[in-house]
């Protein structure tokens, strides 16, 4: 078995891979100094220093990725700074995928926001954003939360500070199990991942909902049945890495996720039939258990109204029990028109009743030391028990995959190859196979198998 995160954080995140920044095209002065010339003002006419006094009557540009829905943490705080300090808010919607490809345009056009909500931008072109250790005490933070989700992939530079500290965990229909006669798993005793598939069947027949089980189009979702089952994407191997993704345990995990989408799954998502959305199908109440992130609790406790839903913790493979931690960072472009508008919201978000209120309505893990979601009922206390617990199941070969940086060569070719083989278009071995020679020619990595 893996060891677990818990025990082995502290050195691996050390052999990050280098990756091409877009300042030579944006024209970025040094992160951390705001855009703004040595000893001037910003945009605002503010001088651009800490003896400032706080900046009133500007907009500040902010581009997040969906529409702000019912409990929007985000949206309440920026209004409410709003409110308090007599600036206006511009949000700019640009979805998560439309973020990486436009990003370098709007970079290069002198084109960027003030402050962006994102989960890469700031780890892909650090040199593009404001090192946040000028603008708050990163002491105050969770390491773990700095180093996954807030790091550049580059250094130990932290670009972005994390206002979402997540981890993958699975969702449940209380009430399709009560039909089904079918017992939820608890941490300790979890099921495996053939007993779950097995269970979704008997939900299908006897639960009263078309699918037994769906997850997220997503390779992170897809990952926790892959380290579950001892595999991984990379190997280490002295200061470089082996490509392992087609390994043995790899496309037997594949295989086995391929008959699930055929016997209990919405096949047609995975397979790139339709653009539906596995969470809609959870919330309606057509899936019985939902394989997605702690960051759908907050919606579920204000949308889910034809059932009870619950959450359950994460099966076993044959490696043991896997989850991926992660979240969204706010980080501040250093070539934005108010970046030190952007400092200025930033500060106050992360202070300390400010980020109180916040996480009560994120319910969500905290990022800051010595700060906790408080549940306001004992239900869900339970489920954030089993949330919290997910953390500990993450694996050192998750911790290798992310120290290798191998999103920086291949990315969204992963997850078309995983589609591709739920399609039907390819074997599974060959959809790995596919993937592993595609990434082993772009990085310069030996192949392991």
């Amino acid at each position: 078995m893996k060891k677990m995160f818990r025990k082995t954080m502290a050195g691996v995140m050390a052999a990050a891979l280098a990756v091409g920044s877009l300042s030579a095209c944006g024209g970025a002065s040094k992160p951390g100094n705001g855009g703004a010339p040595a000893g001037g003002q910003d945009a605002s006419g503010n001088a651009g220093n800490e003896n400032a006094g706080p900046i009133t009557g500007q907009t500040l540009q902010v581009m997040i990725s969906e529409e702000p829905g019912e409990g929007d943490a985000l949206g309440s705080a920026l209004k409410k700074w709003s409110e308090e300090t007599g600036n206006e808010i511009k949000q700019i919607i640009i979805s998560h995928d439309d973020m990486l490809s436009k990003f370098p345009s709007m970079a290069k056009n002198n084109d960027l926001p003030d402050l962006v909500a994102t989960t890469r931008l700031h780890q892909l072109y650090p040199e593009e954003f404001v090192d946040m250790d000028t603008v708050l005490d990163l002491s105050q933070f969770n390491g773990s939360a700095l180093k996954i989700v807030g790091k550049s992939y580059t250094s130990d530079t932290i670009t972005g500070i994390p206002d979402q500290y997540t981890t993958t965990c699975m969702f449940y229909n209380q009430d399709a199990f009560a039909a089904a006669g079918i017992d939820a798993p608890t941490i300790d005793k979890p099921w495996t991942w053939d007993e779950l598939y097995e269970n979704a069947k008997t939900l299908q027949e006897k639960g009263g909902v078309k699918y037994g089980f769906a997850a997220d189009v997503s390779r992170a979702r897809y990952d926790i049945l892959m380290y579950a089952g001892g595999g991984s994407l990379v190997q280490q191997d002295g200061d470089t890495f082996k490509v392992a993704v087609n390994s043995p345990e790899n496309i037997q995990t594949l295989e086995r996720f391929v008959q699930a989408n055929n016997e209990v799954m919405p096949k047609a998502i995975w397979a790139g039939g339709t653009t539906d959305n596995p969470v809609e199908y959870f919330k309606n109440g057509d899936a019985a258990i939902l394989l997605s992130g702690s960051w759908n609790y907050n919606t579920f406790t204000t949308e889910v109204s034809k059932f009870t839903f619950g959450v359950m913790p994460t099966p076993k493979g044959s490696a043991g029990q896997s989850a991926i931690i992660g979240g969204e960072a706010l980080a501040i472009p250093v070539n934005g028109k108010n970046p030190e508008l952007a400092k200025q919201f930033v500060a106050w978000l992360f202070e300390k009743g400010q980020y109180e209120e916040f996480l009560q309505i994120r319910k969500e893990p905290s990022v800051m030391n010595g700060i906790t979601y408080t549940p306001d009922t004992d239900k869900a206390k339970e489920d954030f028990a089993i949330i919290q617990n997910e953390a500990g199941y993450v694996t050192d070969t998750f911790m290798v995959d992310e120290s290798s940086s191998w999103r920086t060569y291949k990315d969204n070719e992963y997850r078309d190859a995983l589609k591709r083989a739920v399609a039907g278009e390819l074997s599974a071995k060959d959809a790995l196979d596919g993937f592993a020679k595609a990434l082993a020619e772009s990085s310069g990595w030996d192949m392991a198998y």
